[in-house]
């Protein structure tokens, strides 16, 4: 988000140079710079004993390919906990061992992906209502059942050992 006016007090900002970011957008009123926002997001696959990765299918947007259980952070929240709570909410799995792989930049939604590998048990999915399917794929086929050439492709291919 590229701010044009304050969101404290609707001012109309103005651009004033800040050292090496250049011109950012700034509150003569406030007198505060107001940096451009993004949103920040978690991307994880679940691995159980068995060396199986976890993906699902969403009920909404695209369903033609496999995907990483994936959410928003919310304000006060960790990236890891951001992380456990969506593999909880979504496949209904308490992970646990979980592992910072990488960041990457998703730019078709403007949003800067956090990406994890967690370890859960084999259990059940227990799905919520944005999953349409979850299923347990031997690596070699989690990186088939993915977009290629995908952030979720790069996840899979960094949590296969």
């Amino acid at each position: 988000m590229h701010f044009m006016y304050c969101p404290d007090c609707g001012a109309k900002t103005v651009p004033r140079q800040m050292g090496d970011d250049g011109a950012v957008p700034y509150c003569e009123n406030c007198q505060k710079p107001l940096f451009d926002m993004f949103s920040t997001c978690v991307l994880s696959v679940v691995k159980n004993p068995a060396g199986e990765i976890a993906l699902i299918r969403q009920s909404y947007g695209q369903q033609e390919t496999f995907v990483g259980v994936a959410g928003y952070m919310k304000p006060g929240e960790t990236a890891e906990e951001a992380a456990l709570r969506e593999i909880r909410e979504e496949i209904g799995l308490d992970a646990a061992g979980l592992r910072y792989l990488f960041s990457a930049w998703h730019a078709a939604r403007g949003q800067l992906m956090l990406c994890f590998c967690a370890e859960a048990d084999a259990a059940e999915f227990r799905l919520s209502q944005e999953v349409r399917e979850a299923k347990w794929f031997q690596p070699a086929d989690a990186c088939n059942a993915v977009r290629q050439g995908s952030i979720i492709e790069r996840v899979v291919r960094a949590a296969i050992p």
